[in-house]
């Protein structure tokens, strides 16, 4: 007892960590850690100060272990974390001690913002059924700002997940703490297994300093949940009787200059936990009013530009339909998006992007056992003539091995046609981080069959593989992939058909011990090839990076020479106002460009390039400039601005963003966007108010405007405002 008492005065006087060694022993030790959470009655209060003695009764494990810049020694600062659970919560408490508490970064406050990691952070992986292949990420900085992610397969990580949770933080003294709170109805598990996975990492911005409990090398990542150390103990967890439901009402006001008109809606999603890790969802009366708009994009060639999902309800669970080592993240080195079987963006938008309002969607997703499986169904109300149409897409992986897995997906439905298209096809990934000293090896295969309903040429297939060996000092990854004249997903993304390409990257990036202001440099080739299925070359790239330097400051500056081709055996018009004719193009380019840290207060990135284009020339400048003046306030704008000359014809073109957002509290956040490009001379204004007025419950204040740019002045288009509330009910 007066032990206990003593640990809890001391607590109270901040000098907790007296009670616990942390010495850390010089290197990483072998072998994977473990951590005992204590059950409790009553949990703590989530206000980021670790002051109650309940977290007292919990054992404290760290340190944590470097693995940028160093490789798997001490973090120059502490790091401790405690764990308590009772029969609703997961409770993660941590205590990031710095020797200079006054230079800690904590700017961001605003929910599911990437900029989070610009600050000082912790990143917590769990892998609630132990498989070591999937699990829920954490991310919460100083401010108690909040992110998180699903990862599936130790690779596709769901950014767009929005789990119900609680973060509190705060800036003493002795450092920052953070403390969590994680519903265990937000979570899959199984109820009779004791031991989750866990692993946790910090990172100290003034230091560009990183760490993480297990794991520590610059190869891996802590989302790779294999890699993860041990939670011992959990026992009596409660899921609850699995059902959600998140109804919504909405008042909608249009004005188009010569009409307006206001509506009102409702729906709801109804969420039912099937087996502990796989639910269905039924939506009824599908709205998008919170999603972000699209960001503007100028295309300079002759194929059609891509645009990612923005709908939660098509976001939430995207991962189980990753196929092939084909993805829609920018991340993937590869290909650029060569073919996509299932992209949910087809359903509930026309031909000419406009929405098509969704009556009824249905979803199951999840896993069972080492099989993960997602189902959607959905039913669009009638648009252009075409009746209710219905859409569906399916997919199926079985874990095999270590951390591989083989599966197929099938499409069927043309939500813009009132003929049948159909998508089949198997696909393999090997996986292993067990290649000489813990280094990482991928592999993929696919092949893709569709039919279409009502054509000539009513079958076409596409195929594939891809190597890849993505570690720190040696990364390399070959692609290849064929696309026939007739393969048509109807549900899916192709960006050119009737085509081979051909992709291969290497580069070798040292870590210097001299000179200290550099912290790693890369050398790197990368082609890019495209041919028809006879094997005459249609476009290629030939890219050398001689040079790219990233300094112990967080700042990169790197130097590329493009080689490029085009063969178009048909003229075609860029930016409206340049015609290229048909023939045979080579042409070369310089890039030059510099990023600034993103954990100063104005930071960004600047590249120029310049060179040949076709028979003329072509010059580029592009910008992005971020600034926080105020946690509670943060200043952003993009510009890209391109000048083309061929021949009598040159054409100048800009596009640009500006941002303001502002953070009220870390639930609350007006955010306004305002997008220009000179080939649309419009200009469009995004404004978005998202309060989370009860974890989980949101309301959303949305507010867009087009204007047209004319002779120096601005015309008002359209409005549309939108007032949407939604709760949410757990049982």
């Amino acid at each position: 007892m007066l032990g206990i008492w003593l640990g809890w005065f001391m607590s109270q006087q901040g000098l907790l960590a007296a009670t616990v060694d942390t010495s850390p022993p010089l290197r990483e030790p072998a072998g994977k850690p473990s951590i005992r959470a204590i059950q409790v009655e009553t949990g703590p209060t989530i206000d980021g100060q670790l002051d109650e003695s309940v977290w007292l009764q919990a054992p404290a494990a760290g340190p944590l272990w470097q693995y940028d810049p160093a490789t798997s020694e001490a973090m120059s600062e502490k790091t401790l974390f405690r764990i308590l659970y009772d029969k609703d919560y997961l409770y993660i408490g941590v205590w990031c001690y710095d020797s200079d508490p006054g230079a800690i970064n904590a700017r961001v406050m605003q929910r599911d913002n990437r900029s989070i990691y610009s600050d000082d952070y912790l990143y917590m992986a769990l892998d609630t059924f132990h498989d070591q292949r999937n699990g829920y990420i954490f991310v919460v900085n100083p401010n108690g700002a909040r992110y998180d992610q699903i990862v599936s397969n130790n690779i596709f990580l769901n950014s767009n997940w929005d789990g119900v949770w609680q973060a509190g933080a705060s800036i003493d003294s002795e450092g920052w703490k953070a403390e969590l709170a994680i519903p265990f109805k937000s979570l899959s598990f199984d109820p009779k297994e004791t031991t989750w996975g866990f692993n946790i990492s910090r990172s100290i911005s003034r230091k560009v300093e990183r760490g993480r409990w297990t794991g520590a090398k610059p190869n891996l990542h802590t989302y790779h949940v294999s890699q993860a150390g041990d939670i011992v103990g959990l026992r009596g967890l409660r899921q609850g009787l699995g059902i959600e439901l998140s109804p919504y009402v909405l008042g909608r006001w249009r004005d188009q200059g010569n009409s307006s008109n206001a509506s009102a809606d409702f729906g709801t999603d109804a969420r039912y936990r099937i087996t502990p890790n796989l639910s269905a969802t039924l939506s009824y009366n599908t709205d998008f009013a919170e999603a972000e708009v699209d960001q503007r994009q100028l295309n300079f060639t002759r194929f059609p530009l891509f645009f990612p999902e923005r709908r939660a309800f098509f976001l939430e669970d995207s991962g189980v339909f990753e196929y092939g080592g084909l993805t829609t993240s920018s991340r993937t080195r590869g290909l650029s998006r060569p073919v996509l079987p299932f992209f949910s963006r087809r359903i509930g938008r026309d031909t000419l992007g406009r929405s098509v309002p969704i009556l009824l969607a249905a979803k199951i997703a999840g896993r069972h056992g080492k099989t993960s499986m997602g189902f959607i169904d959905a039913v669009l109300e009638d648009h252009q003539g075409l009746g209710m149409q219905n859409t569906f897409a399916g997919r199926v992986a079985r874990d095999v091995f270590e951390q591989s897995s083989i599966g197929m997906i099938s499409t069927a439905g043309n939500p813009n046609a009132s003929t049948d298209n159909m998508v089949f096809g198997p696909d393999f990934r090997y996986r292993t981080a067990g290649v000489g000293n813990g280094q990482v090896f991928e592999a993929n295969l696919f092949a893709l069959g569709s039919h279409s309903d009502g054509s000539e040429n009513p079958a076409g297939h596409a195929y594939g593989a891809s190597l890849a060996y993505p570690n720190d000092f040696f990364r390399a990854h070959a692609q290849f992939v064929e696309i026939s004249e007739h393969f048509d997903p109807a549900l899916g993304f192709v960006q050119r058909k009737q085509t081979r390409g051909y992709y291969t990257y290497a580069s070798i990036n040292p870590r210097p011990e001299r000179p200290e202001w550099l912290r790693q440099y890369r050398m790197a080739y990368s082609t890019e090839h495209y041919t028809d299925l006879q094997n005459r070359l249609e476009t290629a790239l030939h890219r050398i990076t001689p040079l790219w330097l990233e300094f112990n400051s967080g700042d990169e500056l790197y130097l590329s020479v493009d080689r490029q081709f085009d063969g178009p055996r048909e003229p075609f018009t860029i930016l409206d106002t340049i015609d290229i004719p048909r023939g045979e193009y080579w042409w070369n380019q310089y890039r030059l460009g510099a990023e600034f840290a993103t954990r100063r207060k104005l930071s960004g990135d600047i590249t120029a390039s310049m060179g040949d284009f076709y028979t003329g020339n072509r010059w580029r400048l592009g910008s992005g400039i971020n600034y926080y003046p105020w946690k509670r306030l943060s200043l952003g704008m993009d510009y890209d601005y391109n000048q083309i000359t061929l021949g009598p014809q040159s054409s100048g073109a800009h596009i640009g963003a500006g941002r303001v957002v502002v953070n009220f509290t870390p639930n609350l956040t007006w955010a306004h966007l305002v997008q220009y490009d000179s080939l649309s001379e419009s200009v469009g204004y995004n404004s978005r108010l998202i309060w989370e007025y009860w974890p989980g419950s949101k309301l959303y204040a949305v507010v867009n405007q087009n204007y047209m740019a004319e002779d120096l002045s601005l015309r008002l288009g359209q409005t549309e405002a939108t007032l949407k509330v939604g709760a949410i009910f757990r049982f």
